[in-house]
């Protein structure tokens, strides 16, 4: 009881002492502020009043040689700008000085009431802005206002001369008491100095003191701190204690410095052990969690349920230059003490290899969901379709891989690449999502997806094309699976219906001896998928697209694709909206292809929501495809024609059928590709009509080659 009560003692007097002397310093420190403040504005006053002394004798100065210049006819106009700016500079100084609470004095009272008996005669002359001279026969001579500016002048001279004496006393007397003022201000600092310099050494020995008595209690907390470690050396999860500071205790297990790579945690807050290992918004969202759990109100198993750490994704150091990605488990226990909650006691796992095995599992399930969709939707596709599109799409792929080959150094180099892998992205693309082969389609968006965020890039390089080699692989590969299974489904088909290949081969020869590819059952399947995706009512009229010479099958194909998806996206309306406008539920889209002349014929159109010259321009500006000015000069024939031009999109957001704003864009460029004609007409609220002329197809085959 002695011990402990003498113990008790010496803390209550260490903690006097430390309280006293820290008061001490405290209005020691404030008092020298105070004097530190008033000597620092002092100086400045002393500086603005010294500055004053020598506007008096300028002032003088320059109304004499303002005079002298009226009198013999020179120009005055240098001299008038130099008065101009002594007097604001001396009426700043003058109202700056007599503002200070503290340096108010009789001579700088009369100094200022002079100063105002300088201004109304000072003030005609700064406000003189005309000639002062007149040409005459006899040479320059005053003009009337130039008399008058000289009378100013001259009066204002002599009140000068007048004053300047006293002026300057008075002045110099206000120097002198601000001096003054400061020498007494400075010697009281070096006092309260001193003063502070005694009692920072008894603090120091106070200190000296403190520090010992602390390293006698270290010694023995370290101590109990290593019987403490023996003991959790031996277990196998992360153990640690946070304060209510958020910060980690003295006392950790073993495991911890394996799962997190550092031994540094006695005193580190719970934000910075996952600082740069998470996202900051799941760093947020654990920080708010380890608050809640110092609430007296948390009920213990529904913190536990809604715990957010309970599989943490953190990123580490590999070791080699790299990261590696590892999963975490936290669990909280909380320990109350008699005042509530004393500590929260932290458990940690590392569950990365669960976490794996899970995810090796679920993709194992998804890929074979993703095997069994694919396998169905290819069983309600034509076989001759099915392999048109594939020997189609790997002569696409391997002209992608092409590109992504072909020799490039400079930014415009690689820049000119991304233009040709998204054409060739989008037509696949498009096509896959026409045949309902959506696990091609969605591979597909993802190199668009990687195309578009290359072209956000201020400057290219070709590591930068690296992660696309890597995907167009993955393509590859499931494009070389997609074959196999096409070819053992067409192998069943064949023996389920024996002899039916005859008429089907026969069914590709058309009227008049033309062999080419039906779009009509294709069209069909995307204008109902379409259809479903977007919450569109619409019928599609088809007609002629049985007599499409084969040259223009891909042609035709890759047109009516990109303006389907047009037209479910932008053109058909909501039923909601088409009923508003008296309009039928269900839209109206009809495709017709026929001979026209030596040529085809391809007119596209839909009753939709129509287009929008001005929305057009609107949208290109904002893509900064043109400018402001141009839109303004822009009729509606140019207007129009901005739909075919590169990167244009009136949808801001980009889904698998729109957004990317190079359908349209590769639809004109294979039409003119093959010496063909493109038009468009609309009328806003009511329809929009495409009409695309092709040649003879011996002429489109001779264009080609």
């Amino acid at each position: 009881m002695n011990v402990a009560g003498a113990d008790r003692n010496r803390r209550l007097i260490t903690a006097g002492a430390g309280t006293a002397l820290a008061l001490v310093m405290g209005l020691a420190l404030l008092a020298g502020f105070r004097l530190a403040t008033q000597i620092r504005s002092s100086i400045t006053a002393l500086q603005t009043a010294s500055e004053l002394q020598t506007y008096p004798g300028v002032l003088t100065q320059q109304l004499t040689a303002l005079r002298q210049r009226l009198e013999t006819r020179e120009y005055t106009g240098q001299a008038h700008a130099e008065l101009a700016g002594t007097v604001g500079r001396f009426n700043g100084d003058i109202r700056q000085l007599a503002t200070r609470g503290k340096l108010q004095s009789a001579q700088l009272q009369e100094a200022v009431q002079m100063w105002q008996a300088y201004r109304p005669v000072l003030a005609p002359i700064l406000a003189f802005s005309g000639e002062p001279y007149v040409d005459t026969d006899a040479g320059s001579s005053l003009s009337e206002s130039g008399k008058l500016y000289y009378g100013n002048v001259r009066q204002a001279q002599l009140l000068a001369k007048q004053n300047v004496g006293r002026l300057h006393r008075l002045l110099s007397a206000v120097t002198r008491s601000l001096e003054a003022q400061t020498s007494g201000a400075a010697a009281r600092l070096r006092a309260l100095l001193s003063g502070g310099v005694l009692a920072a050494f008894v603090l120091a020995a106070a200190a000296a003191y403190l520090q010992l008595t602390r390293i006698r209690h270290e010694r023995a907390a370290r101590e109990a701190q290593e019987q403490t470690r023996d003991i959790l050396k031996t277990v196998r999860e992360g153990f640690f204690l946070l304060d209510a500071d958020y910060k980690i205790g003295s006392v950790w297990s073993e495991a911890l410095t394996h799962i997190f790579d550092r031994s540094d945690f006695a005193g580190l807050s719970f934000e910075k052990l996952l600082e740069n290992r998470v996202p900051p918004n799941t760093l947020a969202t654990a920080m708010k969690y380890i608050k809640l759990l110092w609430g007296d109100r948390a009920h213990e198993n529904l913190m536990k349920s809604i715990n957010p750490l309970g599989q943490l994704e953190i990123s580490m150091d590999n070791g080699r230059g790299g990261k590696e990605t590892r999963y975490l488990q936290f669990d909280f226990h909380r320990v109350l003490g008699p005042k509530g909650v004393k500590h929260v006691l932290c458990s940690v796992s590392d569950i990365t290899s669960n976490v794996l095995l899970a995810k090796e599992l679920q993709e194992a399930q998804e890929n074979a969901n993703a095997q069994v969709d694919m396998m169905v939707g290819m069983m309600h596709v034509d076989p001759l379709q099915l392999g048109s599109f594939l020997d189609t799409t790997q002569t696409g792929l391997q002209l992608i891989n092409a590109i992504l080959k072909e020799p490039a150094r400079t930014d415009a180099e690689f820049r000119k690449k991304l233009g040709g892998l998204f054409r060739e992205l989008h037509s696949i693309k498009g096509e896959a999502s026409a045949l309902n082969l959506m696990s091609i389609a969605q591979r597909v968006h993802r190199l668009e997806d990687m195309v578009s965020e290359l072209k956000k890039k201020a400057e290219l390089s070709g590591n930068d094309f690296l992660p696309m080699v890597l995907k167009l692989d993955e393509l590859l590969a499931h494009l070389r699976g997609v074959r196999e299974m096409a070819t053992r489904l067409t192998a069943l088909k064949d023996s389920a219906t024996s002899g039916a290949d005859a008429p089907r081969s026969s069914a590709a020869e058309r009227p008049g001896g033309r062999s080419g590819e039906d779009l009509t059952p294709t069209m069909q399947a995307l204008a109902e998928k379409l259809g479903r995706d977007h919450r569109k009512a619409f019928r599609l009229t088809l007609s002629g697209l049985a007599n499409v010479p084969a040259p223009y099958v891909a042609t035709v194909k890759d047109c009516l694709i990109q303006m389907l998806r047009n037209s479910a996206v932008h053109g058909i309306e909501p039923c909601e909206a088409r009923r508003a406008l008296a309009k039928s539920d269900v839209g109206a889209v009809r495709v017709d292809f026929r001979r026209s002349g030596d040529g085809y014929e391809l007119v596209f159109e839909d009753d939709g929501a129509g287009i929008s010259p001005q929305a057009l321009k609107d949208a290109a500006v904002r893509k900064s495809i043109i400018t402001a000015e141009e839109a303004a000069s822009m009729d509606t024939r140019s207007a129009m024609a901005l739909i075919f031009r590169p990167g244009f999109s009136t949808q801001e957001e980009v889904t698998m059928d729109a957004g990317r704003g190079v359908g349209m864009d590769v639809v004109a460029r294979t039409v003119y590709g093959l010496g063909g004609k493109i038009g468009v007409s609309t009328n806003p609220g009511r329809f929009t009509r495409f009409k695309i002329v092709l040649p003879a197809a011996e002429a489109a085959s001779s264009a080609v080659a």
